[in-house]
């Protein structure tokens, strides 16, 4: 019987998932220089605005990640892009700071499911040598998402305001979650869409494919395991600069660089279709050097820390008085460390014991996240305090080049043990 690629169905929807995640999230920094113009915002408030959804985003992480393990993906997803899709209809309808400060609160709460259920559903869905492509192809989506749709956004903003283009990016979310329940299912022999040659194909790719006791416990006990500590630092220093461009972007063009909306909206692609590429190749090459008999963990270590030694690419945009040249060099920068974006969530599959990745991926993006809480509000201090955005650049080169010696030094190629006690109930933490 020929396999069906199911699977590949499944990868794509989380890809749209993602994009709307991240274009939910994006569109704040499109419309900054009218919402500021037009609520009299500050600086500095404008990067309290662009933080308040990190407030709620990363205190979420951990309970989400207990709840995607234990309801599954199916329902976990569905509440969750309702949930964000009106906050960002809502958004539109904000008309003073408080206000638009408790709406991206709430927001924060929805989209916290987001990644680690993503990586669940990669986990139970993909063979351990195809993971790093899915990873990729999932969380290019968030280049996609902040990139790509940013010239529709501005032209949206220019046509008809900052406020209906919220409408319309919120209401994006809606027909996603159509496919969503049609397609998935936790379970991959449940699904309409895969056949009993796809399902043996991948249960035989899964790295510990035997029937194993449910894992209840804590995820800050991951903290007892040197490997987990550079990938939490590695996600931080990734959604600093992420997040930095992500809000500020757009911004720095029109502001410093000169630009028209409009220009901004289009020039600021190019960084994000690097960041794309990187996304897909970065699983890719991760996945060939497994399938050329590398030890899984150790293929995807290296290429997260080669891929955290481009920002330092960031440094001579600096110096570059020509806005193009500047650009060039910003968008090599931001795509080369898409090499180590597309692959973090797959080094959390291989590295989590079987059943706790969402725990796992939850702690992880908690940590991450809390870049939100300082990046937009930091970068907001520094350019009101020196006039321009040099230190605000240099910061995050000098957070990834450290992160980059985390991963290739600190983590062991070895998957975490936790082996349960059948008697007490209790777990026993092996580090291995």
């Amino acid at each position: 019987m020929k396999k069906t690629n199911g699977r590949w169905i499944i990868v794509v929807l989380l890809f749209l998932a993602t994009t709307i995640n991240y274009m939910d999230r994006a569109i704040l920094g499109v419309a900054g220089p009218f919402m500021m113009e037009d609520l009299s915002l500050s600086a500095v408030q404008f990067g309290i605005l662009g933080s308040a959804f990190f407030w709620s985003y990363a205190l979420m992480q951990i309970p989400v990640g207990v709840i995607v393990d234990r309801l599954g993906a199916r329902l976990t997803y569905a509440v969750a892009i309702v949930w964000w899709s009106l906050c960002t209809v809502f958004t539109g309808l904000g008309r003073s700071f408080g206000t638009l400060i408790g709406i991206r609160v709430l927001m924060g709460i929805g989209e916290a499911p987001a990644f680690p259920t993503n990586t669940r559903v990669i986990s139970d869905w993909l063979p351990a040598h195809e993971r790093g492509i899915a990873n990729g192809i999932f969380n290019s989506g968030t280049a996609i998402g902040i990139g790509i749709a940013t010239p529709l956004l501005a032209w949206i903003i220019e046509s008809w305001g900052w406020r209906i283009s919220f409408v319309v990016t919120g209401a994006v979310g809606f027909i996603w979650l159509i496919f969503w329940l049609f397609f998935y299912k936790n379970n991959p022999r449940q699904s309409s869409i895969t056949n009993e040659a796809e399902v043996a194909y991948i249960e035989a790719g899964q790295m510990d494919n035997k029937e194993i006791p449910k894992i209840n416990i804590s995820p800050f006990k991951f903290l007892k395991f040197r490997s987990v500590w550079p990938m939490l630092y590695g996600l931080f220093a990734h959604n600093y600069l992420t997040y930095l461009m992500m809000t500020w972007l757009p911004t720095y063009l029109v502001v410093e660089r000169k630009m028209t909306i409009l220009n901004a909206g289009f020039f600021t692609m190019l960084p994000w279709i690097m960041s794309f590429l990187g996304n897909i190749l970065g699983g890719f090459l991760s996945d060939r050097l497994i399938k050329r008999g590398w030890n899984s963990i150790k293929a995807r270590k290296t290429i997260l820390a080669i891929g955290m030694l481009f920002p330092l690419g960031i440094i001579p945009t600096i110096y570059i008085e020509d806005a193009m040249v500047a650009l060039i060099f910003l968008s090599a920068a931001i795509g080369g460390e898409g090499l180590a974006a597309g692959i973090f969530w797959a080094t959390v599959s291989d590295v989590a014991p079987k059943g706790t990745e969402g725990k796992l991926a939850g702690l992880q993006n908690f940590v991450g996240n809390l870049a939100g809480w300082l990046s937009p509000v930091v970068t907001g201090l520094l350019v009101t305090q020196y006039n321009n955005f040099t230190i605000a650049l240099i910061i995050p080169v000098i957070i990834c080049v450290i992160a980059s010696m985390g991963y290739m030094f600190l983590i062991k190629n070895e998957r975490i043990s936790i082996v349960t006690g059948i008697s007490s109930g209790n777990e026993a933490i092996s580090r291995v």
